[in-house]
């Protein structure tokens, strides 16, 4: 069963990618990675997603939406200049939002 859903906004990678891979998809599948070690499968499912219209400078809008009716959604924004240590911040925050 499903946990949570995980909304990484595609058009804030857009706006502050500079050369490369947009930092929404290289975030995506460094957070895919870190999830199927932490949860079991189909637990998180983590989705690219248009704008939120919430667009803050140089980072990456998250919105974390735990299917827990006893739990708050998060939303959380992302450092692109270290997609790594963000993808563990969001580990930790979402292990809050989804554990009982």
């Amino acid at each position: 069963m499903n946990r949570a859903m995980v909304f990484i906004c595609e058009k804030c990678g857009k706006r502050a990618r500079g050369a490369g891979k947009n930092p929404s998809h290289r975030l995506a599948s460094k957070f895919k990675r870190l999830t199927k070690h932490e949860f079991a499968k189909g637990d998180v499912r983590i989705v690219l997603t248009s704008c939120m219209d919430i667009c803050p400078d140089d980072q990456i809008a998250i919105s974390l939406q735990p299917n827990s009716a006893k739990n708050d959604c998060a939303f959380w924004v992302s450092d692109i200049q270290d997609l790594d240590a963000s993808s563990e911040a969001l580990l930790q925050t979402l292990r809050r939002v989804i554990e009982p």
